[in-house]
């Protein structure tokens, strides 16, 4: 990080900006660059979108926005931001995200005054983006470029083999079901139906619910699936 601390070019240095992200890491790193490399500009921190209220934005520059909702959750995001970016056109918005979200980002949320960034962008390219608003900066950066590639090499090799009892619970799921209202849908016990949820993971390699609705966004998941893309029309 010192290493790199002379190579940013702050085009603003009084800039002011509002970051949201769930991540203490994140929070914290820019809080301790901005402080560090631009005093004189100004951080508002939160950990969650609905706590962003709109009269916020009407004095800040740049908002950060880290977009890594659920899938039943996404389309209704994109669009709240959407509606927002409409309305705070003065406001430079920049969006960390999975490569598995671009196509919806693209689709909903790139603008003139819109950068996307990967989850896992380096902390001095985020800064670079949120002081060089109106300069020459990535609309898509090129770590998400590249997750992107790796993301699609990855799905066109995997061979999921899921059961069709596993493939239709999953398929409920991507829709906003619970368990306990597929259960009785499908006429269940609700651990069966638990326990096909567990082993459509494992055949996946998947650990968390964050990483399996990732996967239904993906375009193998919705293959695999048979999801429409966007899961338009479900």
């Amino acid at each position: 990080m010192q290493d790199s601390k002379e190579k940013i070019f702050l085009r603003n240095p009084f800039c002011r900006a509002l970051v949201i992200s769930k991540r203490p890491l994140m929070r914290e790193g820019l809080q301790f660059l901005m402080k560090e490399r631009a005093e004189k500009s100004s951080l508002i921190l939160m950990d969650n979108y609905l706590d962003l209220r709109p009269e916020i934005l009407l004095h800040i520059d740049v908002a950060l926005i880290e977009l890594d909702s659920p899938l039943q959750e996404i389309f209704k995001v994109c669009d709240d931001f959407n509606h927002l970016q409409n309305e705070f056109r003065q406001v430079e918005w920049v969006f960390t995200l999975p490569a598995n979200l671009v196509n919806i980002a693209i689709e909903r949320l790139l603008t003139a005054n819109t950068a996307l960034l990967s989850l896992h962008e380096p902390l001095n390219s985020i800064i670079e983006h949120v002081f060089n608003r109106g300069g020459q900066i990535e609309r898509i950066s090129r770590h998400l470029l590249q997750e992107i590639a790796v993301s699609s090499a990855s799905n066109t090799v995997t061979n999921t083999n899921l059961t069709f009892s596993e493939r239709r619970v999953l398929r409920l799921l991507s829709k906003g079901w619970q368990l306990a209202q597929i259960a009785t849908l499908l006429e269940k016990n609700y651990k069966t139906i638990s326990a096909q949820k567990s082993s459509a993971l494992r055949r996946l390699a998947l650990k968390t619910d964050a990483e399996m609705f990732a996967w239904m966004l993906s375009e193998q998941g919705m293959q695999e699936l048979n999801l429409p893309p966007y899961h338009q029309g479900i």
